[in-house]
């Protein structure tokens, strides 16, 4: 009797474990599609023309990335297509960063973007969505914080009047 006990607490404690590594992964949007890490969005009709959010995006990035201070950052444009790659470090943890890609396309009066290929880089470089990758909730916390803002940043600056 005494051993069925101790089975069913210990299942049910392995039940908690995984249930709450579930959650601590659940902090960063996933796409539907691929299942990867991701955050995307697509605008609402702006009055700004194509032209003006072009302007208005070289401006931002411009401000907010320089390849020249960062090996990590990198730039390129196609037509209307932007795309970023950069690493952000973990405020407050020694040596831990997020690496991303952010791709902007924009239209007439709109804009969509796509933040994915989430890297977890300490000792090694991992994607997010390996399992070598951090199990720290505190980590999704402070990597979600970071993509969060970056993206605030750049819908501020798209949407703005000036």
């Amino acid at each position: 009797m005494a051993q069925h006990l101790l089975l069913t607490v210990a299942a049910v404690a392995l039940l908690y474990v995984n249930a709450d590594a579930q959650k601590k992964r659940e902090i960063i949007p996933r796409d539907s599609i691929t299942n990867k890490y991701c955050y995307q969005s697509i605008s609402a009709e702006l009055p700004a023309s194509k032209a003006e959010l072009r302007d208005k995006l070289s401006r931002w990035i411009s401000q907010n990335y320089d390849t020249l201070k960062s090996k990590y950052t990198t730039l390129s444009e196609v037509g209307d297509s932007y795309s970023i790659h950069d690493r952000e470090a973990l405020p407050g943890r020694a040596r831990k960063f997020v690496e991303y890609d952010l791709s902007v396309d924009l239209k007439e009066h709109r804009y969509r973007y796509t933040l994915t290929d989430l890297q977890y880089a300490a000792v090694g470089m991992y994607p997010l969505e390996d399992k070598m990758a951090t199990d720290k909730r505190s980590d999704f916390e402070a990597m979600d914080t970071i993509l969060r803002r970056i993206i605030a940043s750049m819908e501020a600056a798209l949407q703005s009047e000036w």
